[in-house]
């Protein structure tokens, strides 16, 4: 199915993005069977709003589609998942061999001194994590293969932290032998050791500005004038009309060179 029109910026007079628009809204209404209303895909609400159908085919003309919106997984479409067949024979993953790699090749751990922490605590924390099997005989998966699956589960699907929470619970409760985590926050802590961490920066509606050192604190853009935040009742809460998510390069290419097969393949040049 073709998408180019996703990224055309004549959005008025252009047939192609007026075809495309048609084509969402059919996808979605035949998703959306008993509401009329649907997560609105535009560039301002990025699929963070539920709004009427007649008000989201207004959005995505005056703001344009999120272009990046492929494929539609929060109006009927599937993302195809990476999930083991539990009647196949189990064999390493990608990212198993990868962790495997790193641990050949870890530095020996020296102990700091007592009440001081090392860099590398959290990755040597994630290290135990993926030598650890989910359940005792377990060799489908380790206890942090399995919490990373669920947890991109989770966001493609959209789920709230609360139902997660709840699912975890759940887990527990049937597999007492398991090695589940206790909670959501308790399940990112295992993957915090990679280092990938993203930083979140405001930005202006219209792309002019960040919101960013000089112009953290301003609640509205010094050059156009629009405003920082989205209309709110709950004053105590304030929501950012724009979000740039900024991944530092340095720690990702620390973590791939702890891989010496990974490192020969970025050297092949």
């Amino acid at each position: 199915m073709d998408r180019s029109w996703m990224h055309l910026i004549d959005r008025v007079t252009s047939k192609e993005y007026a075809e495309g628009v048609e084509q969402f809204l059919t996808v979605a209404r035949a998703h959306a069977i008993e509401t009329d209303r649907i997560r609105c895909p535009c560039r301002s609400c990025y699929n963070n709003i539920f709004l009427p159908i007649s008000e989201v085919e207004t959005h995505l003309y005056l703001n344009g589609i999120n272009p990046n919106y492929n494929p539609w997984i929060f109006h009927g479409e599937d993302e195809i998942l990476d999930v083991s067949d539990d009647n196949q024979p189990a064999s390493p993953t990608n990212d198993d061999e990868y962790i495997d790699d790193m641990e050949q090749n870890a530095e020996p751990r020296v102990q700091p001194p007592i009440g001081e922490a090392t860099p590398s605590s959290s990755f040597d924390k994630l290290l135990d994590d993926a030598r650890l099997p989910l359940y005792q005989g377990c060799k489908q998966y380790s206890k942090l293969s399995f919490i990373v699956k669920l947890l991109h589960i989770k966001a493609i699907g959209g789920w709230s932290v609360k139902s997660f929470d709840l699912l975890l619970k759940l887990l527990r409760s049937a597999f007492p032998d398991a090695d589940f985590p206790h909670s959501y926050e308790a399940a990112r802590s295992l993957e915090r050791g990679l280092g990938f961490k993203y930083h979140k920066i405001h930005a202006c509606p219209n792309d002019c500005v960040l919101f960013w050192k000089d112009n953290a604190d301003l609640n509205e853009c010094p050059k156009c004038k629009a405003p920082r935040w989205l209309p709110n009742t709950h004053r105590n809460r304030l929501i950012p009309q724009k979000v740039l998510r900024h991944f530092p390069l340095k720690t990702r290419l620390q973590r791939l060179y702890m891989s010496a097969k990974m490192s020969a393949n970025m050297r092949w040049h």
